[in-house]
């Protein structure tokens, strides 16, 4: 490993982390690096556009990032697929719409999709989330492979707000009955006053690739809608899948 790109990539990771931006000595004490070290990162990084350095000295990302971030979307079949869902589903639901994958051991949000009227989500695209204590989490930990799924049963499971699940043997039922159904949900398990409900999406081999999932304020996403919430989200996790190769059984 290349220490000198592996502390730049961890200036990156921080100040993306921390969403504000940061003093020059904030970010040297993060990355465990002298300040004039630091500063010699922060200055090859401004020159290649990815750093920017404010008029009160604090640094902040770049717009140079966006251009490696927009490649990959762009390379990405799954995202360019189902841009066009994410944005009809939320005008046919009034919700917000979040596409996402796993990543590790965590949640990673590629899209989303917002109509006028839907809940300012704090889920923006990019932003990493818990596995077990989200509907777009439980699907992909639901479908993941048992040691998978034993390692992150093993936790420790976090508890977000009194409702999350945190006993593995709770959690173990939950994810046989996300697979049973064909659906995961969340109530207010991740953050008070918000629910979700999720679907997967199948690639060519018909594995599960990514999750769709409605999210918004718990009075409007409940067990009262469920129903109905779950039909829309198939339909789309389903022309989704379709387009990426999976078998989609017709219901007809």
């Amino acid at each position: 490993m290349v220490q000198s790109v592996g502390r730049a990539f961890r200036l990156l990771r921080v100040i993306a982390r921390n969403n504000r931006p940061m003093s020059l000595s904030d970010l040297a004490r993060a990355i465990e690096t002298s300040k004039p070290a630091t500063y010699h990162l922060l200055r090859t990084l401004m020159l290649e556009g990815v750093i920017v350095r404010r008029p009160d000295n604090l640094y902040e990302l770049g717009w140079g990032l966006w251009e490696f971030g927009s490649a990959v979307v762009r390379s990405t079949d799954l995202a360019r697929v189902a841009r066009f869902h994410l944005d009809h589903l939320a005008e046919q639901t009034g919700e917000a719409v979040l596409l996402s994958i796993r990543d590790g051991h965590s949640v990673i949000y590629l899209d989303r999709g917002q109509s006028s009227e839907s809940f300012e989500l704090v889920a923006n695209t990019g932003r990493r989330s818990s596995l077990h204590a989200n509907a777009s989490g439980k699907v992909l930990l639901a479908f993941a492979l048992d040691d998978f799924i034993e390692e992150i049963l093993a936790g420790p499971l976090r508890a977000f707000t009194t409702n999350t699940i945190t006993d593995p043997f709770a959690l173990r039922a939950e994810l046989a009955r996300v697979r049973e159904q064909g659906f995961a949900a969340c109530w207010q398990e991740q953050e008070l006053g918000m629910s979700s409900i999720g679907v997967p999406i199948r690639d060519y081999t018909n594995r599960v690739i990514a999750a769709l999932t409605l999210a918004g304020p718990a009075a409007r996403v409940n067990t009262n809608r469920a129903g109905r919430l779950v039909s829309a989200l198939s339909a789309e996790a389903d022309a989704i899948s379709s387009r990426l190769g999976a078998a989609i059984a017709n219901s007809n």
